[in-house]
């Protein structure tokens, strides 16, 4: 019966040994693969920090004019359709312009028979063939008011005026939006159509009262639009209002050029407003990991080979770079020339043996 209860009493022992050998072996190869760590480091040194205050805003063509007739009657011509570009005085739409071309000719009519009635009436003033800049003003505003000169002046101008109304002509060189009419319709009572000129753009963006000590004109900005946030155009700010709004904000706006032609009126960008300050310790975003709910860095040290942690505050940030100073309420130590970790830094602990790559 001792046999029996001693044959698997050695089996048992034989395979409590196997398994403490396996876990030992695991334990070694785990020990191993958490010494092996590979990291890449950065001296540490004062260098520029771009500090960042970022913003929404709504492009706003610098140069826009809505265009209506300022006559009344039929479309008869339309040069243009929308998104096409047009040169400064091409004639973009028309009306039929036959009615306002009979009282521009009456109007002449009349103008020229008002002038002899003038001469005749200086004349009578004894002035004859005088030159009429030789003539008092007095005697002159007398003469047109009782020929009749002063009013039909004023009718030929007003159908100049009402002829040029049936024709619109670009204001400057840009592009035609919102045409509203078409060939044969009455023409609309509103705008019929706007210029815009897409060179440049305005942006109007909030900031923060508190953010407005680091804004100043002439700075630079950076702006993406939502449909295109890798796209990057550059601007500058050109204007700051003086004047705090209800939620605290004041409006800023810049100048940008549409340096690719895919602006638009109306769309909205995001808009990064850059400072420059000046040696600063700045690393990386990657470089600082939470230690005991703080921010630490780790420090390579080639003597041996470790990292070393070091409790940081973070000062200012922006999208890929912290500027940190060393905790001193933690008695943390860093210095310039300290090789900081930037990468492979999440698994380690302090003193953990790494590998710095080349």
């Amino acid at each position: 019966m001792k046999k029996l209860f001693i044959l698997p009493l050695a089996v048992l022992t034989a395979a409590c040994g196997n398994n403490k050998d396996v876990k030992e072996d695991t334990l070694t190869r785990l020990s191993q693969s958490m010494e092996a760590n590979y990291v890449d480091t950065m001296e540490l040194r004062l260098t520029d920090f771009k500090k960042q205050t970022i913003s929404n805003g709504k492009l706003v063509a610098a140069r826009k004019s809505a265009l209506r007739f300022n006559s009344s009657g039929i479309i008869s011509e339309v040069n243009f359709v929308n998104g096409q570009n047009v040169r400064k005085g091409e004639l973009i739409a028309c009306l039929d312009p036959e009615a306002a071309l009979i009282s521009l000719s009456q109007a002449e009519n009349a103008m020229k028979k008002a002038e002899i009635d003038l001469n005749d009436v200086l004349i009578g003033f004894g002035y004859g063939n005088a030159d009429t800049t030789d003539i008092p003003q007095g005697t002159m505003a007398i003469a047109r008011t009782r020929s009749g000169y002063a009013d039909a002046e004023q009718n030929y101008r007003r159908a100049l005026y009402d002829y040029e109304g049936t024709r619109i002509n670009a204001p400057f060189d840009g592009k035609v939006a919102g045409i509203k009419g078409r060939v044969y319709e009455n023409a609309p009572s509103d705008n019929f159509c706007t210029v815009i000129d897409d060179s440049s753009f305005d942006v109007t963006f909030p900031l923060l009262e508190s953010e407005i000590p680091s804004v100043r004109t002439g700075m630079e900005v950076k702006i993406s639009p939502f449909n295109d946030p890798e796209k990057v155009y550059t601007g500058r700010i050109k204007a700051v209002n003086p004047m705090v709004d209800e939620k605290g904000q004041i409006e800023i706006t810049a100048s940008v050029d549409n340096t690719d032609g895919n602006m638009m009126d109306g769309m909205n960008v995001r808009v990064l407003v850059e400072e420059l300050i000046k040696g600063q310790q700045v690393v990386p975003k990657s470089a600082v990991v939470m230690r005991d709910n703080q921010e630490v860095l780790f420090v390579y040290q080639p003597a041996d080979s470790t990292a070393r942690w070091v409790y940081v505050d973070i000062v200012m940030s922006n999208s890929d770079s912290h500027v940190v100073r060393v905790n001193k309420e933690r008695n943390a130590e860093l210095a310039l020339g300290d090789y900081v970790i930037t990468s492979g830094n999440l698994n380690l602990a302090h003193e953990s043996k790494v590998i710095a790559r080349k």
